[in-house]
């Protein structure tokens, strides 16, 4: 496959790089974090509450686009309070946290390079500016498209789900300009949805040319966990917990 992917020249369509913290990732349940939706989920009518609060939030924030507050205001300008602002320079800030805690407010949340917080505590960490939210990413919610170009949207989430390049042992940061490989080598006369999430590994310039003209062999597996085969048969595992390497090679199983 040509290692000719484009690289994203800036931020994503679908992404204020203004001065905004972003809720960035999927919201976990709260059995995944530790337990913190327990109360939100002990019966039913709890349940539905919670489920009609997360809709509003992610309907009015799809609704009204970037909604701008004051620091600290993020569960205000997820329900899509204030107007819309795009400010000068700032970065974005991801914050990964559970559903109870986005239609609460209160709980913990993990910022990404900064660790866990209360949430109280994000207007200390954002300081007094003005803050952009933006939808919430589901990282569980595949995205496709019919083209061979990878969109801003899905850049972002590849970057999210895999932080690191994915050759073995690779140690560079994924970032959203990172070359992106179609594992299973996209085919202009194939099916549809061939360019996904589920079917993009970021992977370092080199290492994409690797693989791309060197005989190494990318395959997924279930969990996005990656196998790859050097032209000499040895075998590596790339998972979240980093590389390992797979006894034998593909002559001793076959």
């Amino acid at each position: 496959e040509p290692d000719t992917d484009d690289p994203a020249a800036g931020a994503p369509a679908d992404v204020d790089t203004g001065t905004g913290t972003g809720t960035g990732a999927r919201p976990r349940t709260g059995a995944e974090a530790g337990g913190t939706g327990d109360d939100a989920a002990a019966d039913p009518f709890s349940r539905q509450v919670l489920a009609g609060k997360l809709a509003a939030i992610r309907q009015a924030a799809y609704s009204h686009g970037l909604a701008t507050t004051g620091a600290g205001g993020a569960g205000a300008g997820a329900d899509g309070a204030g107007g819309r602002g795009r400010g000068r320079g700032g970065s974005v800030l991801y914050v990964h946290l559970t559903d109870h805690t986005l239609a609460t407010g209160k709980g913990i949340v993990r910022v990404e390079g900064a660790g866990p917080f209360p949430i109280g505590q994000l207007a200390e960490l954002v300081g007094h500016g003005q803050v952009v939210v933006k939808p919430v990413i589901d990282l569980n919610e595949g995205v496709s498209v019919d083209c061979y170009e990878i969109p801003a949207r899905i850049r972002e989430r590849v970057k999210l789900m895999d932080p690191v390049d994915q050759f073995p042992y690779g140690t560079a940061e994924t970032t959203l300009g990172t070359d992106l490989d179609h594992i299973e080598p996209y085919d202009t006369a194939g099916p549809p949805g061939q360019t996904s999430t589920g079917n993009l590994a970021p992977e370092s310039r080199f290492h994409h040319r690797v693989k791309t003209h060197g005989r190494w062999r990318l395959r997924r597996l279930p969990g996005r966990v990656r196998e790859w085969t050097s032209p000499h048969g040895f075998r590596w595992r790339v998972d979240r917990t980093g590389t390992h390497r797979i006894d034998g090679t593909d002559d001793d199983a076959g």
